[in-house]
């Protein structure tokens, strides 16, 4: 199996290496903002998963409700981007959220959604996803626990070809990552449906021991599916969704783009869903669930362990390598010109590698059971804190102090946590009062 996975990460070296030389900062940045459909389809749907493993983990606790707040609140989002969003990102030039506040609200208000922004696009909880997908599956069998050479090893193959061709080579390797997932994913239905449990046995006997994992809203509580459902709103906010935006040839290919990807995350949230069931009705480990049942539905069989591995490693990788180079663009690009100085594809260089040793040094800070959490407490910073100040950009609304609308709303929610008030999530508090500020803000 392990040559199988060798073989994977030299692909990605060698198609994220075919980039041309001398690429200018266009092309580096966003591949010559010539991208049609397809293409876009294929990087967004790949970014989309890098929490795989949280996926899992989630429906061993809310089963089908999971793809209530994981899918299909944001499929409504993705679709509110694509049609009534996206053709103003491009129309106002909004290549990401921190350039088009610096645009329309100044200096400082843009400094302060700086940070905020590199929160929620750092590649480290999916690091942390990829340290335990490698330390489980490759190294756990010889009897060897490197969880930290892991995240390191996979992390310097995502930024080796991100240094070298930038956007245009994540396109090219998202393309192959795409395939890759959907096969590995198809491989594994079709063998749990034809071979291992043709009858779904399995399936009906976790259906009369965990009602709940098949009702709506389970052990979740609607309470739960709502606040998801907020945070879906950070669609909006995505700089994977502005950049692929201000990439595409046209208007009308980024909307087809997030049609199609909308179509490719629902088959492959219903296969997610399938083997997650699976792997609780088994009794794997949650830790990398998903890795833990193909070692256990294939142990027999090495290559399609290996095929199956190489398919969680694209969805991780094809996130890290994004958000890589989203930081990157944030530290390299955005910040520069920010500060009314320079940047070309030498500071997004620098930024590539300074994204790198900051992500490593977070992941040391973090848990590496539940990585949902993390994903939810930056998210919701997000929501709180730009969400209201992106839908006056939008809207081409002004207001007075714009910076209060991002530093209020940070500041509560940060308090809201650090108290632990149970009357509500932070997230909801922080977001009440940028609509109130909003409103008292606003230029007449």
């Amino acid at each position: 199996m392990i040559y199988i996975v060798v073989i994977y990460f030299a692909l990605l070296l060698t198609v994220g290496y075919s980039s041309k030389p001398g690429l200018n900062s266009r092309d580096f940045v966003f591949s010559g903002r010539k991208l049609t459909a397809v293409p876009l389809a294929m990087t967004l749907v790949t970014t989309w998963y890098g929490a795989i493993s949280s996926v899992g983990q989630e429906v061993s606790y809310n089963g089908i409700t999971t793809w209530l707040y994981f899918g299909a609140t944001y499929y409504v989002a993705a679709f509110i981007y694509s049609e009534f969003i996206s053709s103003k990102v491009i129309d106002l030039e909004i290549s990401s959220i921190p350039m088009a506040i610096y645009k329309y609200m100044g200096r400082m208000s843009a400094l302060l959604s700086v940070p905020i922004v590199l929160l929620y696009i750092s590649p480290a909880p999916y690091l942390i996803i990829l340290g335990n997908i490698i330390n489980t599956s490759l190294l756990s069998p010889l009897g060897i626990d490197a969880y930290g050479a892991s995240v390191a090893a996979g992390s310097s193959v995502a930024m080796l070809y991100c240094l070298k061709g930038g956007f245009s080579s994540i396109v090219r390797t998202d393309r192959i990552q795409f395939i890759l997932m959907f096969v590995g994913f198809i491989t594994m239905v079709l063998y749990l449906v034809f071979y291992f449990d043709p009858g779904l046995s399995k399936l009906l006997q976790l259906k009369v021991a965990r009602p709940d994992l098949f009702n709506f809203p389970g052990s979740a509580g609607w309470s739960y599916v709502v606040a998801w459902g907020f945070l879906a709103m950070i669609t909006f906010l995505d700089p994977s969704f502005h950049q692929r935006t201000f990439a595409s040839k046209n208007k009308n290919e980024i909307k087809k783009a997030i049609r199609l990807s909308i179509c490719g995350w629902f088959v492959f949230d219903m296969m997610t869903i399938f083997c997650g069931l699976y792997a609780v009705s088994l009794g794997v480990d949650m830790t990398s669930p998903y890795v833990s049942l193909s070692a256990f539905l294939f142990s027999s069989n090495s290559i399609l362990h290996g095929i199956f591995i190489v398919a969680i490693l694209s969805v991780v990788m094809s996130t890290i390598d994004s958000f890589t180079f989203l930081s990157a663009m944030v530290i390299g690009k955005d910040l520069p010109a920010i500060l009314n100085k320079s940047y070309s594809t030498g500071t997004i260089r620098k930024g590539i590698l300074s994204t790198i040793v900051i992500s490593l040094l977070i992941v040391g800070f973090f848990d590496n059971s539940r990585v949902v959490e993390i994903w939810f407490a930056f998210g919701s910073y997000m929501v709180a804190s730009l969400l209201v100040p992106f839908v006056l950009i939008i809207l081409r609304k002004k207001v007075n102090h714009p910076y209060l609308l991002i530093a209020v709303p940070s500041a509560v929610t940060l308090i809201w946590t650090l108290l632990e008030i149970q009357v509500f999530l932070p997230m909801y508090a922080g977001l009440f009062f940028s609509l109130i500020l909003s409103l008292l803000l606003l230029e007449d």
